[in-house]
């Protein structure tokens, strides 16, 4: 089985100490963190008061501290944010000295932590796993593609403050707490969930000619093409050359349908069915 180890350059990590800090996140993000288990990761989501998404983040506890892993252009805002209402409790932040880099092997994608601390791992995917490795080439590309085969949707700077965490498929990752106390943006999370407000959802998407973040797509309907949502991961992959990548449309989206890259008929894109479901757990 062939594996070959990628550093991470556009990826890196709120680091957050202190002997209440799983309280405040508790308090700031989605997740449940004062039930999790020892030495256990999870997804969450920082939301703003309206509940529109700072930063998907994947929480993984690091020594004395908690990291909150996340694209690299989110983390200024994310962590002033953080920052505002941590005065009133025991905490410290920092933008963690810490690299990550991912094995990628014939059957799995692994995540890794780059550092000298004893081996660990925990699950963030079927095949993602966040570890402590070294690691050598430069590997955006190539996790971005990993990203989009198991339908994991962090946002970039580009879409802050622009979904609802069910947009980006929070709830189906186990990011988001139904049943903990108050947090940034629940009353508007938790009205997704029980009145059904939301209408939108990530779907991986592929093409043979390049897209990028922050285009649109449009959906044709007859003999025209109407707006049908926005690209908010890309990549080029240099092993086929295709273009893969996330995009939020709406969550009745047909696979089936003929999409395109806005006003472009020459960049067809192709949607994936979802590897997980979206429905919520206590409903199943």
């Amino acid at each position: 089985m062939s594996m070959t180890t990628y550093q991470l350059t556009d990826w890196s990590a709120i680091q957050v100490s202190g002997e209440d800090r799983f309280k405040y996140l508790n308090s700031q993000l989605t997740a449940d963190l004062i039930s999790l288990e020892q030495d256990s990761a999870c997804f969450a989501c920082h939301c703003d008061a309206k509940g529109k998404v700072w930063a998907m983040s994947y929480i993984v506890p690091h020594q004395d501290s908690l990291l909150l892993f996340q694209h690299s252009s989110t983390i200024e805002k994310s962590l002033a944010e953080l920052k505002k209402f941590g005065v009133f409790s025991k905490v410290e932040f920092a933008i963690s000295p810490v690299k990550f880099s991912f094995t990628l092997t014939d059957s799995a994608a692994n995540l890794h932590q780059v550092s000298h601390e004893p081996v660990t791992q925990v699950q963030m995917s079927a095949n993602l796993w966040l570890s402590i490795n070294e690691s050598a080439q430069n590997g955006d590309d190539i996790f971005i593609k990993a990203l989009a085969d198991n339908l994991v949707p962090f946002i970039t700077a580009a879409h802050q403050n622009e979904y609802v965490p069910q947009a980006i498929n929070a709830h189906a990752l186990k990011a988001i707490s139904f049943k903990k106390g108050c947090y940034m943006g629940q009353e508007t999370v938790a009205r997704m969930r029980y009145r059904g407000g939301n209408k939108r959802a990530c779907f991986a998407i592929s093409s043979s000619e390049k897209f990028n973040v922050g285009e649109s797509l449009e959906v044709q309907l007859g003999e025209n093409w109407r707006r049908a949502g926005e690209i908010i991961q890309a990549a080029i992959n240099e092993n086929d050359g295709q273009c893969y990548g996330i995009a939020v449309l709406a969550i009745d989206s047909d696979l089936q349908a003929k999409y395109r890259v806005k006003d472009d008929s020459q960049r067809q894109v192709q949607l994936s069915a979802q590897p997980y479901s979206l429905d919520y757990e206590e409903t199943k």
